[in-house]
């Protein structure tokens, strides 16, 4: 598992399963009675927080690395392109660029390497390989190099295509997250604005309109009475709630095409939304 990169991960969905559990427990506790806990609210949106916190951070952690893995990969596609061309075996070409000096793709060349000295196949190492980083270039470089070494073609002509190919989706991947930051950027203005009138609102109009002069026109008018002040701040803070969540998914999808990239922006906005209310409404 420390070869495939899998045993990371599964620290991480389990330290996320843990924590989002036992905030759940302690939640419908709190909401049951069966535990006087404090705002039963407040331990659903802790185990959102804790979720989205562990795995956001890690997510954003391994998506730096990648990137700069990623930035990488075409010089060591060429490199290996270039051992071909001295005579060696594509399993020689391997192993002796495994030696080379490529950053943080040092590493998961060396475990290419060590699978195939445990006796995994050329081909079993790579896809191992392209599953680790799960790149578009990385990907689609690996399966050319695969069918090209099946097809027993020029395999060094075509670890050169490859090489350009990768170092070309990079640049595309690059411009378009540079032209789709400006969106991001628009998402999050609109998130605060929406924050700031929710404050205001439920600061300064809701308990004017809930007020004792309120209920003296309510009574006038021949109603019974009026919605209290602090229900209609729990219906708010429920609706900041969800539109965090919406608005980060839709931050994240704007941001690189992936889901995943969305939890972290889930835990930005629901962690403002829920400071809003504990500071600044003392809900």
């Amino acid at each position: 598992m420390l070869i495939t990169g899998d045993l990371p991960r599964l620290i991480v969905y389990m330290a996320t399963s843990v924590s989002v559990s036992v905030f759940i427990i302690l939640g419908l506790l709190s909401l049951l009675g069966i535990a006087n806990l404090g705002n039963s609210m407040d331990f659903f949106i802790f185990a959102l927080l804790s979720g989205t916190g562990i795995y956001g951070m890690y997510e954003y952690l391994n998506h730096r690395r990648i990137s700069k893995i990623d930035a990488v990969f075409p010089d060591f596609i060429r490199d290996l392109a270039a051992s071909r061309r001295a005579g060696m075996t594509f399993t020689n070409a391997i192993l002796f660029t495994s030696k080379g000096n490529y950053g943080l793709l040092t590493k998961e060349i060396q475990k290419i390497a060590q699978q195939i000295s445990w006796g995994s196949s050329v081909e079993e190492a790579l896809e191992s390989f392209a599953r680790r980083i799960n790149t578009k270039s990385v990907r689609r470089t690996v399966s050319l190099i695969i069918e090209a070494s099946r097809s027993g073609g020029n395999v060094a002509d075509v670890l050169d295509v490859a090489a350009q190919d990768a170092r070309e989706i990079k640049i595309l991947e690059g411009e378009r997250r540079v032209g789709m930051a400006s969106y991001v950027i628009v998402i999050y203005v609109g998130m605060y604005v929406f924050l700031a009138i929710i404050a205001i609102l439920s600061g300064v109009f809701i308990p004017t309109l809930t007020s004792g002069g309120a209920s003296g026109l309510a009574t006038a008018l021949g109603r019974r009475g009026l919605v209290s002040a602090t229900a209609i701040t729990s219906v708010f803070y429920l609706a900041t709630i969800v539109q965090a969540i919406g608005t980060g998914l839709v931050a994240g999808v704007f941001e690189d095409g992936h889901i995943k990239s969305s939890v972290k922006h889930i835990f930005i906005m629901v962690f403002s939304g829920w400071l809003l209310f504990k500071l600044f409404l003392g809900v």
